[in-house]
């Protein structure tokens, strides 16, 4: 997109962010928020998460309600910026130079197993143990090869045998025993065994990834945005999004 192109959307997200702003405020008048949250979301990440915080947010604000809109952890970034989506979920390292990050935890490395491999039994293992296995990779437009790096990086030689960008698909993959992946947000099936796959944590000295709210900087956001952006913020403070992370016991 050219710049003239991305300034035309700065501003048309401006402008209905300004008229969606007077519509929730005159409706607030006297009473408690309400409208409409444009939410995007990684799925696979969200998935955790995303339901009770809206559960909660609603017993409070009842006249809220949420439209959401679901990408890859890269592609999220791009409904702010053409006016999709008034805050969205995602990554650190996607956020682009106009918008705002509000960490809500750090998630580090970890492995997705086959529940009948060994491995799936320890309390943690590492890229040199992992290497020996064939490797399901997720594969996004910016990303790429980011969790094979981590072998490269390490010197270690790793055997892609399949990618997708689907989380979904390459938990079916992995159920099927036909590899393992890397992640960093535990998936809703791997809370149990009952899906076949088991989350097992890395042992290796890798700085997590960075988690949290994004919003763009020259938008001001309606008080129902407001009003959820500090829910996510209480839901942080008492340890509510600790559940997508696979730590070391």
């Amino acid at each position: 997109m050219t710049s003239a192109g991305q300034q035309c959307l700065t501003l048309i997200a401006d402008f209905l962010g300004r008229f969606r702003e007077f519509q929730a405020e005159l409706s607030a008048i006297g009473g408690t928020s309400t409208g409409v949250i444009r939410l995007a979301c990684f799925a696979a990440a969200a998935a955790t998460f995303l339901p009770n915080a809206i559960a909660s947010f609603q017993r409070q604000h009842p006249g809220i309600r949420f439209e959401i809109v679901e990408g890859n952890m890269e592609t999220v970034v791009g409904y702010l910026e053409n006016g999709r989506a008034d805050l969205a979920f995602t990554y650190h390292e996607t956020v682009g130079d106009n918008q705002l990050f509000h960490q809500i935890i750090d998630l580090p490395y970890f492995a997705l197993l086959c529940a009948d491999d060994p491995i799936a039994n320890q309390p943690s293992t590492c890229l040199s143990e992992l290497a020996a296995k064939p490797m399901i990779e997720l594969f996004l437009p910016q990303t790429r090869s980011h969790y094979s790096d981590l072998f490269r990086k390490a010197k270690i030689d790793v055997n892609v045998v399949h990618s997708s960008s689907s989380v979904a698909m390459i938990r079916t993959m992995i159920a099927a025993n036909l590899g393992f992946t890397l992640l960093n947000a535990k998936p809703l099936a791997a809370i149990d065994r009952r899906a076949g796959i088991v989350a097992v944590p890395l042992r290796d000295r890798i700085k997590p990834r960075d988690f949290g709210l994004v919003m763009q900087t020259r938008v001001r956001q309606p008080r129902a945005v407001a009003d959820f952006h500090a829910h996510c913020e209480m839901i942080r403070m008492q340890g509510g999004f600790e559940h997508m992370a696979v730590r070391i016991p």
